[in-house]
């Protein structure tokens, strides 16, 4: 019986890379894409929802959890429905018609409307 050990060095990612879209916006009404990769960072939104984390060289940069921070939506799910990708910060769309902003160098989290 042969058997074959894999080991992986260093900290192991929390993101699928097939998951990861090289565009600069992700709705998730018409793609299963999680991620952004822009200058070699990944902005990931996590399992819940809710929390997207940066990573830089597979390591964990920032994480903020938008509904924590800028409270439930009014109307729709508790949860991320979009995120776009601006020169310094990401959009995000959550519930029906709120919106926040993460700045990209920080991961502070604002709810703008």
């Amino acid at each position: 019986m042969l058997t074959f050990i894999v080991t992986q060095t260093g900290i192991p990612q929390k993101y699928n890379d097939a998951l990861i879209s090289k565009e600069s916006e992700i709705n998730f009404a018409k793609t299963q894409k999680r991620g952004i990769k822009k200058n070699n960072i990944i902005y990931y939104v996590e399992n819940d929802l809710q929390t997207i984390s940066a990573y830089k060289s597979n390591k964990l940069k920032w994480q903020t959890n938008v509904i924590s921070v800028c409270g439930q939506p009014k109307r729709g799910e508790p949860q991320i429905r979009y995120v776009g990708y601006n020169a310094d910060k990401l959009l995000i769309v959550m519930g029906k018609h709120n919106f926040a902003e993460i700045d990209i160098n920080s991961g502070l989290t604002k709810l703008v409307g």
